[in-house]
């Protein structure tokens, strides 16, 4: 559909995406900040904030700033993080090894994000649940369009890994491949 959001560029995808992101690589400060909180689960503003300062001004990423800084923040602001760094290393944990459609799906099932997106109205809830399962059918379509592991040369060759790789074949897509509407082009 023209005009319309892309895939990739939806909301809940992109939350999806985010808890993928920040399970393959813990310094990724914005996708530690989208999730932080998807669900709720009692990390307010003002926590944030202590966050990012301490970031900046130690020159680390949000996920050390959140081990760090536990002396700026209250017992209830330390405990809702501890257990979100707690709930993303065990995600790492229980995803590894696993085919890259169910490393997709398995966050995606144990992150909160499901329980989220009920709460909405049904039928926002259910198009959003819908996409969810799209996600898991893309990650398994990559896999199966993936390259051969060796080179033609018959040695190894040296490539990301399957989730890493998906996670930048999400990132070019939800580039802006789509033409402008003033483009010389069908639309």
């Amino acid at each position: 559909v023209y005009g319309g959001l892309r895939f990739f560029e939806r909301q809940e995808i992109k939350d999806a995406l985010a808890y993928l992101r920040l399970i393959s690589n813990r310094d990724d400060d914005a996708s530690f900040e989208r999730v932080v909180n998807l669900p709720t689960r009692g990390i307010g503003a003002r926590t944030l904030e202590v966050l990012r300062a301490y970031s900046r001004e130690h020159a680390k990423s949000m996920w050390v700033a959140a081990f760090e800084c536990n002396d700026d923040l209250g017992a209830k602001a330390v405990a809702c993080l501890q257990a979100f760094l707690a709930l993303v290393e065990k995600l790492d944990a229980e995803t590894q090894g696993l085919p890259l459609h169910e490393q997709v799906d398995h966050v995606i099932q144990r992150s909160g994000i499901i329980a989220h997106y009920k709460k909405e109205p049904r039928d926002r809830a259910e198009g959003r649940l819908e996409n969810l399962d799209e996600l898991v059918s893309a990650a398994r379509s990559f896999e199966t369009d993936e390259r051969p592991a060796t080179g033609t040369d018959g040695e190894d060759d040296a490539r990301l890994p399957p989730l890493l790789d998906f996670l930048s074949h999400a990132a070019l897509e939800s580039g802006d491949a789509q033409a402008d509407s003033g483009a010389d082009c069908v639309q």
